[in-house]
């Protein structure tokens, strides 16, 4: 039995020989000066090209490298030539931009990729053959906050699957996001003193002249983010129509999620804000633009008035104009006590998102701790 046994392995491995052989006929390596080449048919084709390397070695590990190719896909390792993740990004958007509104991705989620680009565009993956990027490299990746990092690295992501999908990848490295802490910004109250103190007044050139544009839309754009918690891109896109003055609302028809169609107050002095920019006008675009090609403004027009605005009010570096809306989730909470409430205003789906957005006043634990200690007056009798 062991003998039979010994001469069916034994039979088995004359077969990979033979097969190992026939593969040897059909390729052979050839030196052309100081560089090896190799030459052999496959499925009736002929394939020729250089090893690269004077090396025998080494030839043969880019044979090998070849043969196991086309095994695979048919395919030469550098038949198709693999373009840079800035190349690719070209036909990445015009696919998103060819595919129906009701197809996924959905129209915010294209608009999140896009935001996402513009931060990997600046870095040097981006000049990067696709299959030169790896994990590592994903790692380099630093935006301004760790929401903005995700949102890079959930791009570039999306863009390396799609390539795999177009076959100009035969593997996808593992891109791995950053952990999203809790917001520990927000606009103190000194600090929208400050900055309501320097937008209300003149805002001067570097000559020291006044300016023409001033310091709208800034001003408006940070009062309704206070006193409503809507986002920058909802702010932007806000209609006088969605404005209901009798009742005191602000009504958001869209955003990044099924809960941004929501109902927001109108406090007084954002009604002051928006009154004083209606100039008779009912219907339209809010804060217009003739420069952008959507008709309102975009964060281009709002973030060189905040920078500056925040270095005339001392504001902390790290602070971002996004704080005002952790400002308004904060102070609504600890108001109300409501988190739904809160929640539906924020325009969040989770409560764990609101958690992230509000921010514990230890000042209430404090003096709820100094009110249990004031009711024990009754003395602890020492321990004998």
């Amino acid at each position: 039995m062991m003998l039979s046994r010994w001469r069916s392995s034994s039979s088995a491995t004359c077969v990979s020989q033979k097969r190992e052989r026939q593969w040897r006929k059909n390729v052979s390596l050839f030196k052309r000066g100081n560089t090896r080449h190799f030459a052999f048919r496959w499925n009736g084709r002929r394939y020729r090209g250089s090893c690269k390397t004077s090396r025998q070695a080494e030839a043969k590990k880019v044979e090998a490298l070849v043969l196991a190719r086309l095994l695979e896909d048919g395919r030469l390792p550098w038949s198709r030539k693999v373009p840079t993740l800035a190349g690719l990004s070209n036909r990445f958007f015009k696919w998103l931009e060819s595919l129906p509104a009701d197809r996924p991705p959905k129209p915010p989620t294209r608009r999140y990729y896009r935001v996402g680009w513009q931060l990997l565009e600046s870095t040097s993956i981006a000049g990067m053959k696709l299959d030169h990027i790896t994990a590592d490299h994903a790692l380099t990746i630093e935006g301004s906050s760790a929401a903005n990092t995700d949102n890079a690295l959930r791009t570039l992501r999306r863009m390396l699957k799609k390539a795999q999908e177009w076959q100009l990848l035969s593997t996808v490295p593992i891109v791995k996001l950053v952990e999203e802490q809790g917001r520990e910004e927000l606009i103190e109250p000194w600090m929208e003193q400050r900055l309501l103190a320097v937008t209300g007044g003149s805002r001067l050139t570097g000559k020291g002249r006044k300016s023409r544009v001033g310091w709208e839309p800034f001003r408006t754009v940070l009062l309704i983010m206070l006193d409503s918690g809507l986002r920058p891109g909802e702010i932007f896109r806000m209609r006088w129509e969605n404005i209901h003055w009798d009742k005191g609302l602000i009504f958001n028809p869209r955003g990044k999620s099924r809960k941004s169609r929501r109902y927001v107050p109108l406090t007084e002095r954002v009604n002051v804000a928006l009154v004083a920019r209606k100039e008779g006008v009912n219907e339209g675009w809010v804060f217009p633009s003739k420069r952008a090609q959507s008709g309102y403004i975009t964060d281009r027009e709002v973030s060189k008035q905040w920078l500056e605005a925040k270095r005339l009010a001392g504001i902390p570096e790290s602070v971002v104009l996004y704080c005002a809306r952790h400002r308004f989730s904060t102070d609504a909470m600890e108001g109300t006590g409501n988190v739904m409430a809160v929640m539906d205003a924020m325009g969040h789906g989770s409560v764990n998102t609101t958690r992230i957005y509000t921010h514990s006043n230890v000042q209430q634990i404090r003096e709820a701790i100094e009110r249990r200690n004031r009711l024990s007056t009754t003395p602890v009798e020492a321990v004998q």
